[in-house]
């Protein structure tokens, strides 16, 4: 059963807003209680599908960040023309190859991955789990 939802931020961003949306991005993180290499890879996760919107869709998207109960939760949207056929089946690429590892570590920093895409445009929900910090001594 899902608890209640708490939206943190909606918000529209093009280039020009994407280094300010990373550190909004984790400075909530961090207030929710990820921290460490948790957070670095929150944040590493959510920059990667963010850059992917404004590199390769339209240079322009939708983040949404929301909790529910111990899970923290973004979806980055866009309405570019979607991601090619056999590009999410792929394996990291190559070392000697430039790029095309942004959804792959996605996928493998975070805890859970969901993304849909189509012909309208794509959304790609990143969940991490949330553990609360141990008590001071």
């Amino acid at each position: 059963m899902s608890g209640h939802e708490l939206l943190i931020m909606a918000t529209a961003f093009t280039r020009r807003q994407v280094t300010d949306l990373r550190h909004s991005v984790g400075d909530h993180a961090r207030r929710l209680g990820l921290h460490g290499a948790r957070h670095e890879n929150f944040v590493l996760a959510v920059h990667e599908a963010v850059t992917n919107v404004v590199d390769h869709a339209g240079g322009r998207g939708l983040l949404r960040l929301w909790q529910v109960d111990a899970q923290l939760h973004c979806e980055i949207s866009d309405s570019g023309p979607g991601i090619p056929d056999g590009t999410l089946d792929s394996p990291m690429p190559p070392m000697d190859h430039f790029g095309g590892r942004g959804l792959w570590l996605v996928r493998l920093l975070s805890d859970a991955t969901a993304i849909d895409t189509g012909p309208t445009g794509t959304r790609v929900r990143i969940t991490f789990h949330l553990t609360p910090l141990p008590e001071p001594a």
